[in-house]
């Protein structure tokens, strides 16, 4: 075997030990990289890790959500409820409010309407009076039918509350819808006439007259006719309602004494 020269020998040796720095050179990288992988794959858990704990909360968020949307759906449906009620109660209460308030009006027209004849009841008939005789010139007429008694006796009562109707229907029909009219008691009505002066409220009043002698009140046998006493008075400066009525009633009982079916105005026809 041939030997090795120390030069050749050397060399080997040398070729040998860069070898062995290569190895290592590749571990020590190897080993690097390894400890970077490991990093990496801790990264990756811990990734991994708040993915889940993300999806977890996602899952948890979306439950609320769910929750929440199922109690807003019945908060929306008890609201709905309540605005039904509340709709339904509504309508209730407006129909109870309607229906009180026509039994109000009825129930005022019962008392200020004379059930028998559709006139003012007396007490009505002075309220409206009053305003109308501190308002200004007035004439007050009272009108009282002629031997009342006479029909009711003669003929029933049937008779004389015909009488007081058709009576009252012709006075209605003939004074202004300003004027106030009613029936004071019995067979006696009354008429307050705003802004009218003696001589106007005289014409008013025979007018009156002569419609009730040219009514006719219907019987069993024929008809019956009526004719109907009126005394006036007319406003005066101060003067109280109260006064004015006595004038009224006083010219009324002249009407009378001058023999019935007529109209008597001391303003006109003298004191």
């Amino acid at each position: 075997m041939p030997q090795r020269s120390a030069t050749g020998l050397k060399h080997a040796v040398e070729d040998n030990f860069s070898l062995f720095d290569a190895e290592e050179a590749i571990i020590g990288r190897t080993e690097v990289m390894l400890s970077r992988l490991s990093e990496v794959a801790e990264g990756v858990q811990e990734l991994a890790g708040a993915y889940r704990r993300g999806t977890r909360e996602q899952r948890r968020l979306v439950r609320m959500s769910d929750r929440m949307q199922l109690e807003l759906q019945r908060v929306n449906q008890r609201m709905a409820e309540q605005q039904r009620e509340l709709q339904a109660l509504n309508e209730a209460l407006s129909g109870e409010i309607e229906h009180r308030t026509r039994l109000e009006a009825e129930l005022r027209r019962l008392a200020d309407t004379d059930h028998l004849t559709g006139a003012l009841t007396r007490r009505r008939l002075l309220e409206i009076g009053e305003r109308i005789w501190a308002s200004g010139p007035a004439c007050l007429l009272m009108l009282d039918l002629d031997h009342f008694k006479h029909i009711n006796d003669g003929h029933g009562h049937a008779a004389g509350d015909a009488a007081l109707v058709i009576f009252a229907s012709v006075c209605q029909t003939s004074l202004r819808p300003c004027d106030a009219f009613g029936r004071m008691g019995g067979e006696e009505f009354a008429a307050f006439l705003p802004e009218t002066d003696a001589a106007a409220g005289r014409a008013v009043a025979e007018t009156l007259r002569r419609a009730a002698a040219e009514a006719a009140v219907p019987l069993e046998m024929g008809s019956l006719s009526i004719s109907v006493s009126v005394g006036l008075a007319a406003s005066r400066a101060g003067e109280t309602l109260a006064a004015a009525l006595r004038r009224a009633d006083a010219a009324l009982y002249a009407a009378k004494a001058g023999g019935r079916n007529r109209v008597w105005c001391p303003e006109t026809d003298g004191a």
